[in-house]
């Protein structure tokens, strides 16, 4: 759990850094004066390479963000902001289009956001251009045909003590605001992802800036921000993709690669292996083997000592230790075999699960026998004369796991 939290926290540390750097410029007004007149620029800028980005990597639903939150900055200059100031005649009053704009974007970006992405990418593309293209249609020919209608539904405040006023939102927005907000927090919870906390971020931001649109350059500056966290996630996701292991969530063979480059000196690594892990999938079935592989790597994930570990291949894994000797990390490799010796994992047999509610209540406290346990092996080597770089160092970990398993398994052995 304390892995988890402190991932979730690292997805929020760019966007609230990027949010808090512009909050400080628009309260301060610390933008110059020659600076103002490209803000507008950079909302295209942005937007246009986000775009790229997500065409790019195949990213459908940071395709849409983006482009809700481009359009939504030019409903609020072109739908608001300029007919409020300069008094230029728009097909649907300033009032209605913020009315509409408050709800829309809110909604827009959380249905985006649960439609999973599961069609061919232009048929996913186009499906959801329409939909949203029609929703928007709609209620924008609702706004132009009837306004009164529209602003009495969204202008009363219904629940007074549910009315923040200082957020300048109609309520019904509002719900929909905190709303999207919350059920987009629970994704990502379930789902810890940067494009997830990007997004959250961003349309708090948005819609925050929609009272503020007769600002000079707020708008501009607040869509710049939330197009710059939707295009950083796209590329943090395609960095994961490249450097982390799906299954296991330890970083893969690349990301291993890049880090003997930079080891220095003086390190040690240590190969690991699951024993028998081809007859346990042979008897078990794939299904548990990869939960068992999950397991093996959430307790390397824990190796202490400075040590980090990373999916090599297979049942393989690769532990480095920067800066230590064989001698020196061996005793936290042997925490981590013995933690993971001692670990029972769950057999769940599909055929045998309750056919029903009752049944399963009968079930629930009746205890089990069904759990196995695996056990590691692991071989260790560290940098020396005979050893100069961490390709050599690493073939002799893995001659010393070698030597662990003919041994007998479930222990570790150091290169000689």
């Amino acid at each position: 759990m304390r892995h988890r939290l402190t991932h979730l926290f690292s997805l929020f540390i760019a966007p609230l850094l990027l949010a808090a750097g512009v909050l400080l410029v628009i309260t301060f007004n610390l933008l110059p004066s020659g600076l103002v007149r490209f803000t507008e620029i950079t909302v295209w800028l942005f937007a246009l390479i986000g775009l790229l980005l997500t065409l790019a990597y195949a990213r459908t639903r940071n395709f849409f963000a983006i482009l809700f939150v481009f359009l939504s900055y030019q409903v609020m200059m072109k739908g608001i902001q300029l007919p409020v100031t300069q008094g230029t005649e728009t097909p649907v009053e300033p009032a209605t289009v913020y009315n509409l704009l408050s709800f829309l974007l809110p909604s827009c970006i959380l249905v985006n956001s649960l439609w999973p992405e599961r069609f061919h990418l232009l048929q996913d593309k186009l499906l959801r251009l329409l939909v949203f293209g029609l929703f928007i249609i709609i209620l924008l020919a609702i706004g132009h045909r009837y306004p009164a209608e529209v602003n009495g539904l969204f202008n009363p405040v219904h629940f007074p003590a549910l009315y923040i006023e200082q957020l300048g939102l109609p309520q019904l927005s509002l719900f929909a605001f905190i709303g999207s907000l919350t059920v987009l927090f629970i994704q990502l919870l379930i789902n810890p992802q940067p494009y997830y906390a990007a997004q959250w971020v961003a349309l708090v931001a948005m819609v925050l800036a929609l009272p503020h649109f007769h600002h000079e350059y707020a708008p501009a500056l607040v869509t710049s921000l939330a197009l710059i966290m939707l295009s950083m996630a796209v590329l943090q996701e395609a960095f994961q993709m490249a450097f982390r292991d799906d299954l296991t969530g330890l970083p893969g063979r690349r990301a291993l690669n890049e880090r003997l480059q930079r080891l220095g000196r003086n390190y040690a690594i240590a190969m690991s292996d699951v024993d028998k892990f081809k007859v346990f999938n042979d008897t078990y079935g794939h299904d548990l083997g990869d939960q068992v592989l999950k397991m093996v790597a959430a307790q390397l994930k824990r190796v202490g000592g400075g040590g980090k570990a990373y999916r090599y291949g297979g049942e393989e894994f690769t532990l480095v230790f920067p800066g230590k000797t064989a001698e020196e990390a061996k005793p936290h490799l042997e925490k981590l075999r013995i933690a993971i010796e001692n670990y029972q994992v769950k057999i769940r047999d599909e055929s045998k699960r309750p056919k029903s509610d009752k049944e399963g209540k009968q079930k629930r406290n009746q205890t089990s026998k069904d759990w196995v346990s695996v056990t590691i092996s692991m071989g260790i080597a560290e940098r020396g004369s005979d050893l100069g770089n961490p390709e050599e160092v690493i073939k002799a970990a893995d001659q010393a796991l070698y030597k662990a398993k003919k041994a007998g398994r479930n222990q570790i052995a150091l290169a000689k």
